[in-house]
């Protein structure tokens, strides 16, 4: 479980997240999406200690244990949660089989054994990255390079993922096999999957929980079929659209 409490912050004289307490289920894909500034990108940052906690608290638990962010160390974070930022700028002549091996870092620091190559052999399968493999990360596409960085995530083999926006410069087969992939790993193996989405109908086929936030505050929190509602897309977005269902899930048309 992700608990944060009371959690506030601000940049410079800008209050971005204003007193956020939630409580997230483990094991779930939970989708956040609201409006561009409601805070979304900050919120993991905070989470992944890549912003200081300037007020409140956030915790993740492993094996019945709280590991919050201020007093956990830097590899226990690092083998607790694994975020992939909007802006990922990968330095280096580097191969795609030599970046996932980065993602293995936390584990071997510097001397990757069998298992790791086992890991990222098993990784580069499940992600069908076998023709770019061999490939430098300078001669791939945006949409590859994305695959490759996710892959790279999931490679580091954490009980927590933050993924804010991974679906950019994905086309539909790819968008599609990543949230399935990402719903496997959640339910088999248990893996708690927080990801930020524009994609609203993303958000209503794959995810267990959607999370709404806007003006930096949560509004919402629920099943898709309960959260996803005309009501709430006006809300959020100040857009009129028509909410059909599909097998049990919303599906949302924008009316025009």
């Amino acid at each position: 479980m992700i608990k944060i409490n009371s959690l506030s912050h601000h940049i410079g004289s800008q209050q971005i997240l204003h007193d956020i307490t939630l409580s997230l289920p483990p094991s779930q894909v939970i989708a956040l999406i609201g409006p561009n500034g409601a805070g979304k990108s900050t919120l993991f940052s905070v989470m992944a200690r890549l912003h200081p906690l300037q007020t409140g608290s956030v915790s993740f638990t492993v094996d019945n244990k709280d590991h919050d962010i201020i007093s956990c160390d830097a590899r226990t974070l690092a083998t607790t949660v694994a975020m992939l930022g909007q802006d990922n700028q990968v330095q280096g002549r580097l191969r795609v089989h030599e970046l996932l091996m980065f993602g293995r870092y936390p584990y071997h620091q510097g001397r990757p054994s069998a298992a790791d190559q086992q890991k990222v052999n098993e990784i580069i399968e499940r992600f069908e990255l076998e023709p770019l493999a061999n490939r430098f990360l300078l001669t791939l596409s945006g949409g590859q390079r994305q695959r490759v960085l996710i892959a790279m995530i999931v490679c580091q083999d954490t009980p927590y993922l933050l993924l804010d926006e991974p679906l950019n410069n994905l086309d539909m087969y790819h968008a599609g096999r990543l949230m399935r992939e990402l719903r496997t790993l959640s339910h088999t193996q248990q893996k708690t999957v927080v990801i930020v989405l524009h994609d609203i109908n993303q958000a209503a086929q794959f995810a267990d929980t959607v999370v709404t936030m806007k003006d930096g505050q949560v509004k919402a929190v629920g099943r898709p079929v309960d959260v996803l509602t005309q009501k709430t897309m006006k809300a959020l977005y100040d857009v009129e659209v028509t909410v059909l269902t599909h097998h049990g899930r919303p599906v949302i048309v924008d009316t025009v």
